[in-house]
């Protein structure tokens, strides 16, 4: 099977090493037993003790810590990193050494940690840095240690102090988090191993071999019997001049690479150099650019402990294919081509974990079959890094949680999936789906006009149920009426008689927008009017035609001004229709009636005889056609309200409280306001005959 190297995106736990160095890297080591080993003879001024705890001027050796110091007691200065100018961060719990101190009070000065380094290139630029973290929360006294870089005869080359180490006075701790990092440092947290100090420096012409001290400065002024206690970890002299930096061509990002140990395409990694000064907490160093830079490949097998070269791998472009399944980590090195023999001289790249794989192992592919079509179908795969799974249907998927919502009964067979490893190697897997339920059938509507009613159709179930509800004539029917207001698509929900459901879909497709036919006129036409009939339609009209009732018909928005004729002493009707016809050619019709009236004078009659004969049965203003704002009173002779009546359809029927009025003669006034909205206001008397 022929697969490709590929790059691996992981954002759990980072790869774990110490920090790296040919010329001076003390971790003190890893190890089980706890205390561990003691350093050897004339490396501090301090005394070793077996003991866990040191007592005050002794050390120890320790991969945690059980003395009752403010502090994580599993921490250790290993870096959890993805390339040594990217990010670092502080791993606990890695079951590294470090060294513990109980320093009393001194006037003198004390060597925590000194040792000679040899073969160092001439006139190079190196950084000398440890890790070094107060144990005290609440210490008497501030420890602050002098750095320093020597030649063999004792001249200082530099030195450089780290300021007082306290919780809480880091305005004075000249700390940095780790190579790389900018002095917009933000404190990290006790409970790891926070702080790096150190400085850069240049070896004098002809200094090859020099000696590095880190110095406990005199403790002053402080109770006789006061202790501090700190940790010492990872203590390096790394070499400083280009930065070199690799990366995956296809994906400059990753920090991991991985292949398949089948495939026959290389693993591919491309290097860069560049100049840019570097930065150590508030300090910059701009490293002498080589004349002529040469480069050397490197792998580890053992976490970047020990680094070995790649042989014939000496150029910018790495590409290697691999036969068997390995993990491995890949730096790349570089120097002047003078200095390429020595390992003091160069500086190193980030790192890039190689993962060449062996096939899938323990891998899976089942799923919840059988499930109705009204239950979401899961995959479950185990065993890859990534998956692809194809199926029935045209069914595919690579995602990490493949499902099939609603699955229909076409979605039944064998799916096939790929397994692949992290670095690209594939196994293939099969299993089989069994879906249940109703053969769902589905009828198709054909485009309609809007306000046309489209009946729906479904089949192969005894329980139907449609959404949404709107514009449906029923919901639970299997073929209902929808006149829906816009394009609805509904779904429905068929159920067999197992219980199991499917679901369908039908559209009812609008030709065109809402639309809708109006005309705006008087209900009245009183005599000598000129009567204005208007289109008031909704939509796209495209085209129109008027039939105003008396013969006249027209095909222009608006019919001209009309007059409409009463008969004689008789109200006349007159129908008015539109129809409308929109841009999808679709119609619709309005229809108003208007009254022509012979006569609108106002007037309220002088007398009325509610007998029940049809004639005068009521009192009430006649020819109030046009009045708004109308009020209509009546009033007996002692003033009391008998009636009120708001609209000309408002009339007095000659009872009060349900009980006959007797004859005679009774008050009335009527307020209204005429179709030129001038206010009126009349009064008078009616005689109620009976």
């Amino acid at each position: 099977m022929l697969v490709c190297a590929c790059v691996i995106y992981l954002t759990g736990n980072a790869q774990i090493t110490v920090p790296w160095s040919a010329s001076l890297n003390v971790n003190f080591g890893r190890g089980p037993m706890n205390p561990g080993p003691p350093l050897a003879v004339g490396k501090t001024d301090f005394t070793y003790t077996p003991e866990s705890c040191p007592a005050k001027g002794s050390y120890t050796v320790v991969n945690s810590i059980d003395c009752r110091y403010d502090l994580d007691p599993k921490i250790d200065a290993t870096i959890t990193y993805n390339g040594i100018f990217q990010n670092a961060f502080p791993e606990s719990d890695s079951g590294g050494y470090m060294m513990l101190v109980n320093a009393g009070v001194s006037a003198d000065s004390m060597v925590v940690f000194q040792d000679t380094v040899k073969n160092l290139c001439s006139h190079s630029g190196y950084l000398f840095w440890a890790g070094i973290t107060n144990l005290d929360y609440n210490a008497c006294a501030h420890e602050n240690f002098t750095m320093r870089i020597e030649t063999m005869t004792g001249q200082v080359i530099e030195t450089f102090q780290t300021g007082d180490l306290s919780q809480f006075a880091l305005d004075t701790n000249h700390f940095a988090y780790y190579v790389g990092y900018t002095s917009l440092l933000i404190p990290a947290p006790r409970s790891s191993f926070p702080f790096f100090y150190g400085s850069f420096f240049t070896l004098p012409a002809g200094v090859t071999d020099v000696v590095a001290k880190i110095i406990l400065d005199p403790l002053k002024n402080v109770y006789p019997d006061c202790t501090v206690h700190f940790a010492l970890d990872n203590i390096l002299i790394t070499p400083v001049s280009s930065q070199l930096h690799i990366e995956n061509p296809v994906f400059p990002q990753g920090w991991v690479i991985g292949a398949c140990f089948q495939g026959d395409k290389p693993v591919i990694l491309n290097g860069s150099i560049n100049y840019d000064p570097l930065t150590f907490g508030l300090t910059r160093f701009a490293g002498t650019p080589y004349t002529t830079p040469a480069f050397q490949w490197q792998q580890s097998l053992d976490k970047g402990y020990t680094w070995t070269d790649i042989a014939g791998e000496t150029n910018l472009h790495f590409s290697r294919s691999f036969n068997n399944p390995d993990t491995f980590l890949i730096r790349l090195r570089g120097s002047d081509a003078s200095d390429i023999n020595n390992v003091n001289c160069s500086v190193t790249s980030n790192v890039i974990k190689a993962q060449v794989d062996g096939m899938p192992k323990d891998f899976s592919f089942t799923s919840n079959s059988p499930v109705c079509e009204d239950t979401d179908l899961v995959f479950r795969l185990h065993g890859g890094a990534s998956y692809t799974i194809a199926g029935p249907n045209g069914y595919s998927d690579n995602t990490a949680f493949p499902h099939i919502y609603h699955p229909g009964l076409a979605d039944s067979g064998w799916y096939y999936a790929n397994i692949i490893s992290p670095g690209g190697c594939r196994i293939e897997d099969s299993t089989r789906v069994i879906i249940v339920g109703p053969a769902v059938k589905i009828g198709k509507a054909d485009p309609v006009c809007y306000g046309i009613p489209v009946q729906l159709s479904a089949s192969g179930g005894v329980k139907y149920s449609w959404s949404p509800r709107v514009g449906l004539s029923a919901s639970e029917l299997p073929n209902p009426v929808a006149k829906p207001p816009a394009t609805t698509t509904y779904s429905v929900q068929v159920t067999d008689n197992s219980g199991c459901s499917a679901f369908a879909k039908e559209t009812v497709t609008i030709i065109d927008t809402f639309f809708k036919a109006r005309i705006s006129a008087p209900r009245y036409a009183c005599p000598r009017d000129i009567i204005e009939i208007k289109d008031s339609s909704e939509g796209k009209i495209a085209s129109w035609q008027w039939d105003l009732g008396d013969g006249q018909t027209y095909h222009s928005p608006d019919p001209p001004k009309q007059k409409f004729p009463a008969g004689n002493h008789l109200v006349e009707q007159y129908r008015i229709k539109l129809t409308v016809t929109d841009t999808a050619g679709c119609t619709d019709s309005a229809a108003a009636m208007i009254s022509a009236v012979p006569n609108c004078f106002i007037a309220v009659p002088s007398a009325f005889t509610p007998n029940g004969d049809g004639r005068n049965d009521y009192l009430f203003p006649l020819n109030a056609y046009k009045a708004t704002h109308l009020t209509f009173r009546v009033f007996n002779r002692s003033g009391l309200l008998l009636f009120l009546g708001r609209s000309i359809n408002d009339k007095w029927d000659g009872t009060y409280g349900g009980a006959l009025q007797p004859a005679g003669t009774y008050l009335w006034t009527l307020d209204y306001d005429d179709d030129k909205n001038e206010h009126n206001s009349l009064n008078g008397t009616a005689v109620l005959i009976r």
